[in-house]
């Protein structure tokens, strides 16, 4: 890249050296130095607004533009900086400028103003090439900290009056914190980040618009954050720790695979907004979270395992397709379980697992599967007709075994 194509060298040293030098000497700049130097930073700021396009022709390759602009984009905002110390906050974002007052706040000001469009420029028309990892400059900052302070904490006040889970809303709305505390704490806001925090404030402002009260609030936060690829430390285990509490709370092995697996599915299919992320150093949140599924399913799949381990896996695996057809219907299969079960001839303390065992394992001559859920119904229903037949069927056995 040669010398002549960088075009801030006139700033650099505008704003390192000949200002630092004069505000030295002069309580405010004389009347020909302020009128010299406002007219050559505003004909010099023209001078690179044209000439912007022909150096990007004359680089012809793509890389070679994408280094140039983004080269440019990190200087002005450093530049921008620069100045932005010698003027007042209210300054910094107001566009307003008198060129008759003959002050070094008005010159700072012309100055300002100048590389903040050169700047603007180059985000409108070559928003391809841009860094978007490059620093915010300040003014940018105080802008997002004024709308953020003002409109996110309003939105945080109507979601903590729905029944959203409280430890989420915390973890949404904590990068917002961070982001109006950033100056106090040296925290660096890049183009990336302001970006996806307007971005997740507009949508969870739709979120709380278009919700009536009959939908999980709780529930669409997550599904958003997934779309938007929030991929926060403090929201993975948030969602991992929500979802261990969960499997725990399921009695049977069966159940919660069948929860992990319908998890694991869910992830899979969701839809991410393409090139959107919260934290670019860190993977995916779709990617993390069905890592850590597939993780769980594995671990619950082997201790499952364990639990049976005075059987080898081909001993088990001979038994996986294997039924036993009986003459029984459900109802009555449901019956005649509970009534061993209730005369204690079945000793298992978890009748969940034994009615999971029959479903599982138990077929009838009219149905080739038995689902779970129905077994469980008919083991606790109350069924006059059933139970007679039951006892019918159990007054033949005996009376056969006094032949």
């Amino acid at each position: 890249m040669q010398y002549q194509h960088y075009q801030l060298s006139y700033f650099e040293k505008l704003i390192r050296v000949d200002l630092k030098n004069a505000s030295a000497t002069q309580k405010e700049p004389d009347s020909k130095f302020f009128a010299f130097t406002t007219t050559d930073v505003i004909n010099q700021k023209e001078s690179m607004l044209q000439s912007f396009g022909r150096y990007l022709y004359d680089l012809g390759k793509k890389k070679q533009i994408e280094w140039y602009i983004s080269m440019h984009q990190q200087q002005l905002v450093l530049l921008l900086d620069q100045m932005a110390i010698y003027l007042p906050e209210a300054d910094v974002i107001d566009s307003e400028v008198s060129l008759t007052d003959i002050t070094w706040l008005n010159l700072y000001k012309v100055i300002y103003l100048s590389l903040s469009e050169l700047l603007s420029f180059l985000e409108c028309q070559f928003v391809r090439y841009l860094d978007i990892d490059c620093k915010v400059p300040s003014s940018y900052l105080l802008r997002a900290k004024n709308k953020f302070f003002n409109d996110v904490e309003r939105l945080k006040d109507d979601f903590e009056e729905t029944a959203t889970e409280k430890r989420l809303i915390s973890i949404v709305f904590q990068p917002f914190t961070d982001l109006v505390k950033a100056d106090r704490t040296g925290l660096l806001i890049s183009y990336q980040q302001l970006y996806f925090l307007k971005e997740m404030g507009d949508k969870l402002s739709e979120l709380l618009e278009d919700v009536d009260d009959e939908v999980d609030l709780t529930e669409k936060v997550k599904d958003l954050l997934l779309y938007l690829n929030f991929n926060s430390i403090e929201y993975f285990h948030y969602w991992t720790e929500t979802i261990n509490a969960e499997i725990d709370n399921l009695p049977t092995i069966r159940e919660k695979l069948d929860r992990l697996i319908f998890l694991q599915k869910k992830a899979s299919q969701a839809i991410a907004k393409p090139g959107f992320i919260f934290k670019r150093l860190y993977a995916p949140l779709q990617s993390q979270l069905l890592s850590w599924l597939a993780d769980e399913i594995t671990y619950q799949k082997e201790k499952s395992a364990l639990a049976h381990s005075s059987h080898t896996p081909d001993e088990l695996g001979r038994w996986k397709d294997f039924k036993v057809l009986t003459g029984f219907s459900v109802p009555q299969l449901g019956n005649i379980i509970r009534l061993l079960v209730d005369n204690g001839l079945y000793l298992n303390k978890n009748k969940t697992e034994v009615l999971d065992f029959f479903s599982h394992f138990f077929t009838t001559v009219k149905q080739d599967t038995i689902s779970a859920g129905s077994l469980r119904s008919n083991f606790y229903k109350d069924d006059a007709a059933v139970s007679k037949a039951v006892r019918n069927i159990l007054t033949d056995l005996i009376k056969s075994s006094h032949k």
